[in-house]
């Protein structure tokens, strides 16, 4: 028994030994023999013959000097195709230096290994050129498949020079693996770019470095503002028919446009276009930035808020004006703008977009609401203080109630101007009373950001409970977390269904990012048609399907009262109890006509 347990203790030492040695990495890619010299010829070319090629940045006509061996025999002749690929990189290479001296660099990309194209169907052609490639994913991974340059500006590594460096900034791509980028100085261009082009694995991925060896770079592209220079070199693959190496130069089709386009370096974290410029005066007076347009402490979060703000309306506001300029008939320029923010704060958002229209050269009036006659008294000193670009912005004192009086009184006047209301964080129902107001006053655009949801979630409560056990959503609604933020949903929806039937196109998104605040929902409104009454006889066939989906959707959360609908006279199927108080605001009991 002790032999027999011996000699099977060997034979399993002799079979992990036999494992091993297949498996090792030396075999991991199949190389052909044609493959095997070429790539030990030109890592030996460089090492022993580089410095017999140095072709001048200026002159790219530079010929190899001659050694002593270059007449021998077949060995030397076997290579000359790889000293002609020697001599082609370093043209090339002097051609990226000259383009950086003469500040026309634009772009360098050195091309690897291609994504094999997906054959639809398999033939023995497609089958022998994917493996040839390494098409599947396995045989590719840690494969480059590009090295991306561009020039940047980067700080000296000298810490007693603050001064800006230009250098050369390279991004390795592989096949299923991680990007790496590394920054050269222009001293190592002429060093480090042969090399990476006959050799390939100077930076290698998780993966390893055989991948890359295997592999080597098979041609590169220089974009110039004039021209683009095009390195062909000997394909790593085994084709049929071989090229040669080959460097050509071709005027480039978008001159025009690049020199159009011409920058400097960019700095290494690229500067982010936005539309509010950070060293603004308003911003400054507000006390958002400083001087030199960082952010106070406490204040980068309000800085992005005002900078998405304008983004998001700015880009609604020139949308507007386009398809008025496009439909309207009068010879006017432009319409004038009246923006009214309801609950307006301190102001942040009120100067920003007023700023931002004044620098589109818009006509622009823009209002300010709101109940504390402090901050009012405050905002208007500041608006004062910045000048005649600000001479349209006033703050006042009042209430969004207040407002929709003024509305609806307003209602049947005709009007030219492009109206804008925006209500963010109008707390419960004084959301639904902006929207009501801009429906009534006819404004083309409604931006709003609701807060708080009181008036819905205790009837869906209510409703939970008389229906808990036949509901449809009764696993969803027995948590309280879910039935708050179904509140939220229902109410957000039924007052988009209720713009829809006012005539407006409706949005709904996440306004910033949550981390910010959780009342992160923008809902915006753009109107589509010039008589917003549901209820006349042009728009009543249209219309009545979105109200029977109102009264679905609010059938479903039990919710029989929504301020926006008592407004609208839409029924959900209860009687509001602040009927009385509302009729001391409107007008005729309906929704009024509104003729634009």
């Amino acid at each position: 028994m002790y032999g027999i347990h011996l000699i099977l203790c060997y034979t399993n030492l002799c079979l992990f030994l036999i494992g091993a040695i297949i498996i090792h990495p030396s075999h991991a890619f199949c190389l052909t023999q044609q493959q095997q010299q070429q790539s030990s010829a030109r890592r030996s070319l460089l090492k022993g013959e580089r410095q017999q090629i140095q072709p001048s940045i200026f002159s790219l006509s530079a010929t190899p000097a001659k050694s002593d061996d270059d007449n021998a025999s077949s060995p030397e002749q076997q290579h000359s195709g790889d000293k002609e690929t020697l001599l082609v990189v370093h043209q090339f290479v002097a051609h990226v230096q000259e383009s950086i001296q003469d500040k026309t660099f634009s772009s360098l990309v050195l091309r690897g290994v291609p994504k094999p194209k997906k054959a639809k169907k398999k033939t023995s052609t497609t089958i022998e050129s994917s493996s040839t490639l390494g098409s599947t994913a396995n045989s590719l991974r840690g494969v480059i498949r590009q090295v991306q340059g561009r020039l940047i500006l980067s700080n000296n590594s000298n810490k007693n020079n603050n001064e800006k460096v230009v250098m050369l900034q390279l991004t390795w791509k592989y096949h299923g693996a991680t990007d790496i980028c590394k920054n050269l100085s222009l001293e190592e261009i002429a060093d480090v770019l042969p090399k990476l082009i006959l050799e390939a694995p100077l930076v290698a991925s998780e993966w390893g470095a055989e991948a890359i060896a295997t592999n080597p770079i098979q041609g590169a592209e220089l974009q110039t503002l004039t021209h683009v220079v095009d390195l062909q070199l000997v394909a790593a693959n085994n084709k049929k028919k071989t090229k040669k190496p080959k460097l050509t130069t071709r005027v480039s089709k978008n001159k025009t446009k690049q020199q159009q386009q011409q920058q400097a370096p960019t700095a290494h974290d690229r500067e982010k276009q936005v539309p509010l410029n950070k060293t603004a005066d308003f911003l400054q007076a507000l006390g958002v930035t400083d001087a030199n347009g960082k952010p106070k402490q406490g204040m980068k979060s309000k800085l992005r808020q005002c900078q998405k703000f304008v983004e998001i309306v700015g880009r609604l506001v020139d949308k507007v004006m386009e398809d008025h300029n496009n439909n309207d008939d009068d010879d006017d320029d432009k319409r004038p703008i009246s923006v009214v923010d309801m609950g307006c704060g301190r102001g942040y958002l009120t100067f920003s977009l007023h700023s931002y229209l004044v620098s589109k050269l818009y006509a622009i009036k823009s209002r300010g609401i709101d109940v504390r006659p402090k901050l009012v008294e405050e905002i208007s000193g500041i608006a004062r203080s910045l000048g005649k670009d600000f001479d349209g912005l006033q703050f006042e004192e009042g209430t969004i109630e207040k407002f929709v009086a003024e509305a609806e009184k307003a209602s049947k006047e005709e009007k030219n101007e492009l109206g804008v209301m925006i209500a963010l964080h109008a707390c419960d129902t004084a959301t639904d009373d902006a929207i009501w107001s801009g429906i009534c006053s006819g404004a083309s655009l409604l931006i709003v950001a609701p807060c708080c949801h009181k008036q819905v979630r205790p009837q869906l409560n209510s409703h939970y409970i008389a229906e808990s056990q036949t509901h449809p959503l009764a696993d969803v609604l027995k948590y309280g977390v879910y039935r708050e933020r179904m509140s939220e949903t229902i109410t957000d929806s039924i007052r988009a269904l209720l713009l829809e039937a006012a005539g407006y196109k409706v949005q709904v998104f996440e306004f910033i990012g949550g981390e910010h605040t959780s009342k992160n929902v923008m809902i915006t409104a753009v109107k589509t048609r010039k008589n917003t009454n549901w209820r006349d006889d042009s728009n009543k066939e249209m219309m009545e399907p979105i109200i029977k989906r109102i009264q679905s959707l609010a059938e479903l959360g039990g919710i029989k009262q929504q301020k926006l609908a008592e407004w609208m006279d839409i029924d959900l199927g209860g009687v509001s109890p602040t009927t009385a108080a509302k009729a001391k605001l409107r007008m005729p009991h309906q929704m009024p006509p509104i003729q634009r």
